[in-house]
């Protein structure tokens, strides 16, 4: 597997304009994935010993609109509206493979675009083998109780999330959005609805799917705590934030095994590389998200930014948890594994108590005027300021793009 061309691209221009030091894994940073390392190696074994007799595979035309698979869960109204169009008029095709995995009954539509997916069974053969190993993965931290029998609903739509195209316009689904399930239940239902980030944003589903994080819990209190830190209009859903900041080390960490050929030390030079590419992009993603609305990091906090904080920060999305609570724990990647590991059961899973999540609110507020912080925020934003007076279609991307992550393989 190698980049995407936009991952290319994105890689290419932080490599050019590099600003932000990249921070060594510590001892502990290190031992935690070192035990990543062999949890992913050995479910990777696991499927190539069943992947021969585990699953079945059906491929079928899609005609009609009826035709095209859907969830039982969700309505309609569920995907935003110019994504369910899209998905409607371009789907050409359902790839199914269903298979048992661990005692959990899978299957898994890939609801493509394709015009000539019969000619590239191979690649979508390759998609499942990383679901299979996923889903071999996460079974180490995840709840028993959680999607005992699972539906995943892929859709490959060419659609990107991007900035609105007028600043009168608010960051929505459309615009920051991949997916949507329910938190732990026996039988469920992932839907993804974009090909961009796709392997990612299903791991982001799963924290929520089988229980890893927080989201059935009562988190007023620290709800209040963070909302007296960013005092804005939103309703910050911290356990996003938390979902969120483990996908993308967890996504960096499963690139990294997919181009180590088996080779630790190897794994672990390709994960420090992706790791310091997220956290980098991470600040330029929060400084884009706020410039679209006119505002910098520190109008989130100042008190003397209070008309500005009021007037201007608009979301009916995530964006506080996805692009900045996030990157307050992504710029301290080590103090976040170390904080997991030391609070939560086991690694991923969190604790399920109301200290665990005080205990969370306080590390961020611990984090979010950390030095590092402040001068990795500094230095996208000028960064960002810089890019959009450029031209060009490259530049175009760069500048609109809402993606969360910047290394993927395709």
């Amino acid at each position: 597997m190698k980049p995407t061309k936009d991952s290319k691209t994105l890689m290419e221009f932080f490599l050019k304009n590099k600003c932000i030091d990249a921070v060594p894994f510590t001892i502990k940073s290190k031992k935690i994935m070192k035990k990543i390392y062999l949890d992913l190696y050995a479910a990777h074994q696991y499927v190539e010993s069943k992947k021969t007799t585990v699953k079945n595979v059906s491929i079928r035309k899609i005609s009609t609109v009826h035709e095209i698979p859907r969830p039982s869960q969700f309505n309609a109204d569920s995907f935003p509206e110019a994504i369910r169009e899209h998905i409607d008029t371009h789907s050409q095709y359902d790839i199914c493979y269903t298979f048992s995995l661990l005692q959990r009954e899978v299957k898994v539509h890939f609801i493509v675009e394709d015009m000539d997916a019969e000619s590239h069974m191979s690649r979508y053969d390759n998609y499942i083998e990383s679901i299979m190993i996923w889903l071999h993965f996460i079974e180490n931290y995840s709840s028993n109780q959680c999607a005992k029998k699972m539906t995943i609903f892929l859709y490959f739509t060419s659609l990107k999330k991007g900035l609105p195209t007028s600043n009168i316009d608010v960051l929505d689904q459309e615009h920051v959005n991949t997916a949507f399930t329910y938190t732990c239940p026996v039988v469920s239902e992932i839907v993804v609805f974009r090909h961009e980030e796709w392997l990612k944003v299903l791991m982001h589903e799963l924290f929520h799917n089988l229980g890893l994080d927080f989201s059935s819990m009562n988190t007023s209190e620290c709800t209040k705590k963070i909302l007296t830190i960013f005092p804005v209009d939103s309703q910050v859903n911290l356990y996003e934030a938390y979902a969120e900041c483990w996908a993308e080390i967890l996504h960096a960490a499963f690139c990294s095994y997919v181009s180590c050929k088996g080779d630790e030390n190897v794994f672990l030079e390709n994960l420090y590389f992706f790791v310091s590419f997220e956290r980098t992009y991470s600040f330029f993603q929060l400084a884009k998200a706020l410039a679209f609305m006119g505002l910098t990091y520190k109008d989130l906090y100042l008190p003397s930014s209070h008309i500005e904080r009021k007037t201007l920060y608009k979301e009916n999305s995530n964006v506080l948890a996805y692009y900045v609570i996030k990157t307050i724990l992504l710029n301290n990647f080590n103090g976040f594994l170390d904080w997991c590991s030391k609070n939560n059961f086991l690694l991923l899973q969190f604790k399920k108590t109301t200290g665990n999540i005080e205990q969370f609110c306080l590390f961020i507020e611990q984090n979010y005027k950390k030095k590092s912080m402040l001068q990795g925020v500094k230095c996208m934003e000028d960064l960002y300021y810089t890019v959009e007076k450029r031209s060009g279609k490259k530049n175009a991307f760069i500048w609109n793009n809402m993606r969360m992550t910047i290394c993927e393989m395709g």
